[in-house]
C-alpha cells in the first residue's frame, strides 16, 4: 500500500539516477524537488501518476528537470507474471523491450527505471514528454498521428517481431467490447418505439437501418474477428497523444498509457481515435465527423502501406467502418436514452429535447451510412 511514509523515502539521492537518465547526463545531482499529483494519491493502493520536478547541479551549472512516476493498480492476483494485467501490462511491455523502439513515427515515453516493491507495487519512472498535447493540435496534425500509427501497424503486419508472450494476444477483447452494454439495447429500442418524440423516427428509414444493424451485429462481429491483427495501443485517443519534433527535424507522435496494449484486430484504435475526437467528444471536438473520418482514414491507410503492409486496403477500410458502426451506433443510442428517452417531457424542456434529438439523428445517420458501406465491402472483401 502506498503510504505517506513511502513518499517520505523519496529524496534527492533516490531521484538523481532517474534524472541523470532523463537528461542523459551522468554528472547531474538533484538539489531541489517538488511534485504534482496527476491521478490518485499517496494514501491508497490504487493507481498513482505524478510529475516530479526541480533543480539540479551539473558541475558549476544549474539545470531544471522533470520526470514522471507511475504506479499501476495492484492486480489482486499472484498466479504468475503473465496474469499481471491489464494495469501492469505497461510495465511488462517496457520490460520486454517492445516499447523501446517502436517502428514509424509513434513513440512511448522512455522508461528511466523500475523499482519493484512488495504487495505487487512496481514504481515506473518515465520521461516527461516535452511535446504539444493533442488538445492543442491543428486539424492536420491529427492526420499525421493517424499516419504514424498506420506505419506502426503496417510494420507489424509486414512481419516486425513481437514477443511471443500469452498476454500479448488481446484479440479476444473484441467480443467483450462489442458486447458492453448490449443487454440494454432491446429495452432502449422499446422506449424508442413508444416515446412521443421518437416513435415516428423509429418507423423511419433511420430506425429501420438501426434495427437492421442490431440484427446483423453477429455477422459483422464474425467478420471483424477474422481481420488481420497487429500491435495496438488500446486507448489511442487525443488525451494520450503528444506531438514533438526530433533534433533531425522529423515529427514524432508520442503515446502515453500503454496499459491496454496487445496484439489484436486492425481498425480498433483508429476508430476510437475518430469517435472520441468527432462523434462523441468529451473534451474537444476536432472537426465534424464527416470530414474528420475521411481525414484520419486517409492518413491511416497511407501509413499502413508505408509501414510495409501489402494487403487489400478495402480490408482496412472495412475494419474501420465496421468498428465505427459497431459499437458507436449503439453508444449513441444509449446516449439518446439518457438525454431524451429517460427525461421528463414538458413544455419547458421540449425545445431542448428536440435539439438533442436532432443532433442524435445527424450523428446516427452518419454512422449508419458507414455501416452500409461496410456492408457493401463485406460482400467483396475476401479474408
Amino acid at each position: 500500500m502506498i503510504t505517506k511514509s513511502r513518499l517520505d523515502k523519496i529524496d534527492c539521492d533516490v531521484l538523481t539516477p532517474f534524472v541523470q537518465k532523463a537528461l542523459e547526463s551522468p554528472n547531474v545531482r538533484v538539489t531541489e524537488w517538488s511534485l504534482h499529483v496527476v491521478k490518485g494519491d499517496w494514501t491508497s493502493s490504487k493507481r498513482l501518476v505524478c510529475r516530479l520536478f526541480g533543480r539540479g547541479k551539473q558541475e558549476d551549472d544549474k539545470v531544471s528537470w522533470s520526470i514522471f512516476l507511475k504506479v499501476p493498480n495492484p492486480t489482486q492476483t499472484h498466479l504468475d507474471v503473465w496474469h499481471r494485467e491489464p494495469f501492469q501490462r505497461e510495465l511488462l511491455l517496457y520490460q520486454s523491450g517492445v516499447l523501446n523502439n517502436l517502428p514509424g513515427g509513434i513513440s512511448a515515453p522512455r522508461c528511466l527505471g523500475v523499482v519493484e516493491y512488495a504487495d505487487d507495487e512496481p514504481w515506473m519512472w518515465l520521461e516527461d514528454i516535452a511535446g504539444e498535447p493533442a488538445l492543442q493540435w491543428p486539424l492536420e496534425r491529427f492526420k499525421v498521428a493517424a499516419h504514424h500509427f498506420g506505419i506502426l501497424q503496417g510494420a507489424f503486419l509486414a512481419g516486425a517481431s513481437l514477443p511471443d508472450y500469452p498476454w500479448m494476444d488481446t484479440s479476444g477483447w473484441l467480443r467483450v467490447k462489442l458486447a458492453n452494454g448490449a443487454e440494454r439495447i432491446p429495452l432502449i429500442l422499446e422506449r424508442f418505439q413508444v416515446h412521443p418524440l421518437t416513435k415516428n423516427l423509429y418507423n423511419s428509414e433511420i430506425g429501420k437501418r438501426l434495427r437492421r444493424l442490431w440484427a446483423d451485429r453477429e455477422v459483422f462481429f464474425e467478420s471483424l474477428n477474422r481481420l488481420p491483427k497487429s500491435f495496438c495501443h488500446g486507448d489511442f485517443n487525443y488525451t494520450n497523444l503528444f506531438a514533438r519534433r526530433l533534433p533531425d527535424g522529423k515529427e514524432q507522435t508520442v503515446a502515453i498509457d500503454w496499459q491496454y496494449s496487445g496484439f489484436r484486430q486492425i481498425g480498433e484504435d483508429i476508430t476510437g481515435f475518430i469517435a472520441d475526437s468527432s462523434i462523441m467528444p468529451v473534451r474537444r471536438k476536432a472537426a465534424e465527423p464527416e470530414d474528420f473520418t475521411e481525414l484520419i482514414l486517409e492518413g491511416y491507410l497511407s501509413g499502413l502501406e508505408e509501414g510495409g503492409w501489402k494487403g487489400d486496403k478495402r480490408i482496412a477500410r472495412f475494419a474501420c467502418l465496421a468498428r465505427l458502426a459497431l459499437p458507436w451506433s449503439f453508444n449513441l443510442l444509449r446516449e439518446l436514452d439518457h438525454n431524451v428517452l429517460c427525461q421528463p417531457l414538458c413544455d419547458e424542456n421540449r425545445p431542448e429535447l428536440w435539439r438533442k434529438l436532432d443532433e442524435y439523428v445527424r450523428r446516427q445517420k452518419f454512422l449508419l451510412d458507414l455501416a452500409e458501406e461496410a456492408r457493401a465491402l463485406l460482400k467483396i472483401v475476401k479474408y
